[in-house]
């Protein structure tokens, strides 16, 4: 008897018992387009027409093996992170739109990243190099195929954004906060501006303020909680990693600004508070940048003003102090000199 399932992905998988030998054992295959295909799979196997003992991924292409294996161990995570995923397997089709699995060489992956990174950063290139390792050297461990195809990928691809190209420097944030704050006078409680204003006085994430809600302020500890967040389809989820979960401290500035909201306070969708900002930044002739860039702008903000980097790595969610180091090395970079002129002025005075 055959059983069928459809996965998230919207592909269909078959299950069929199969005797042998005197027992029953269960045989399988997923990525059928309809449950039409996977019927007469199933029949085909149970009435012996087709050889269920041969290689069962022959004919599997490289990117139905990737939305197999995306299904099975990656089905649990975010909807952002599987949103990278996707993004991925879009690209193998569009690369190697007939590459069969079991075909599919070192050279091939070699020659993969050269094409993708002609007109793509390298950032972007290493994630889908990391995605498609991921899934080959799980198809390696299980036997599947009999040579690991990752192994010394070179890595290629234009160089992108320059670290300093990713935030706002002092001045222009100051610029911006108050282009904002006069908006918010003379339309109090705009969403899009709240946003914005919300993004440079704490550094939460832009799915982290869609989510907040005026119970989350508290007036009198002049505090902001941090437990749940919007994705993209603005459905309510957990934070993106259990460090994210926290509370940070607000100024006088930013809680005059969320008086007398109740409940949803920036119920805004990140394209629309991203075109908003656009428009800020065009009119104030200052770098151009994405929203998501104003949380690192906060960071960068602190940490040039000597805030402790382990109360920034907090303060901004992020899962260890390692991740905000990665960040902000070129601030860090910027700062060596001066701490060195420090450390030898210590070294004289006591010396």
């Amino acid at each position: 008897m055959a059983t069928y399932t459809k996965t998230s992905s919207g592909k269909y998988r078959a299950r069929v018992s199969i005797k042998e030998n005197g027992k029953y054992k269960q045989i399988g295959k997923q990525g059928f387009r309809t449950k039409k295909e996977a019927v007469l799979w199933a029949s085909e196997i149970e009435s012996g027409h087709l050889d269920y003992s041969k290689n069962k991924y022959e004919d599997t292409l490289l990117s139905e093996y990737f939305e197999q294996w995306v299904d099975t161990y990656k089905s649990k995570m975010e909807l952002a992170t599987q949103y990278q995923y996707q993004n991925t397997l879009d690209n193998i089709i569009k690369y190697l739109p007939n590459v069969r699995l079991l075909e599919f060489s070192r050279s091939d992956f070699q020659n993969f990243i050269n094409d993708f990174g002609k007109d793509h950063s390298k950032e972007t290139v290493a994630k889908r190099k990391n995605h498609l390792s991921q899934a080959l050297k799980d198809a390696f461990a299980d036997g599947i195929i009999k040579n690991d195809p990752t192994i010394r990928i070179q890595l290629v691809g234009n160089a992108g954004k320059s670290a300093s190209e990713k935030f706002l420097e002092k001045e222009e944030l100051i610029k911006l906060n108050q282009y904002v704050k006069d908006k918010l006078t003379n339309y109090p409680h705009s969403k899009s501006y709240l946003a914005i204003f919300i993004s440079i006085h704490t550094g939460m994430r832009i799915g982290e303020i869609m989510a907040l809600q005026s119970e989350d302020v508290d007036f009198k500890k002049k505090t902001i909680s941090v437990n749940k967040a919007l994705d993209q389809y603005r459905h309510v989820k957990s934070t993106k990693t259990e460090s994210s979960n926290r509370i940070i401290s607000v100024d006088d500035e930013l809680l005059e600004q969320l008086q007398g909201i109740s409940g949803p306070i920036a119920d805004v969708s990140n394209y629309g508070a991203g075109k908003v900002l656009k428009k800020a930044i065009h009119e104030l002739d200052i770098k151009s940048v994405s929203f998501h860039a104003l949380r690192h702008s906060h960071g960068s903000l602190l940490l040039s003003q000597g805030v402790d980097m382990k109360y920034v790595s907090n303060r901004l969610g992020h899962k260890n102090l390692s991740t905000t180091i990665n960040i902000y090395t070129h601030l860090l970079s910027s700062q060596r000199q001066t701490e060195e002129e420090k450390t030898q002025t210590i070294m004289t005075s006591l010396f």
